[in-house]
């Protein structure tokens, strides 16, 4: 049988966030009057990616 591998969630989310990114940008250099709205989407999509490869801390793993 073959097996199928599925790409992790890191994966999806770093090809979803380079193909916002890239998108954002073009349509920046094309239509100059929405540059900064899709400048800052870019900023929005690029700080979402780093803050959610940021593990978590379980409450459980911590000492009160």
């Amino acid at each position: 049988m073959l097996s199928k591998k599925f790409p992790s969630r890191d994966e999806v989310l770093a090809v979803v966030t380079l193909i916002m990114v890239i998108g954002s940008l073009t349509l920046a250099v094309i239509d100059d009057k929405s540059r900064p709205q899709f400048l800052d989407l870019t900023k929005f999509a690029v700080g979402t990616y780093i803050g959610l490869l940021i593990p978590r801390s379980r409450s459980s793993d911590r000492d009160v």
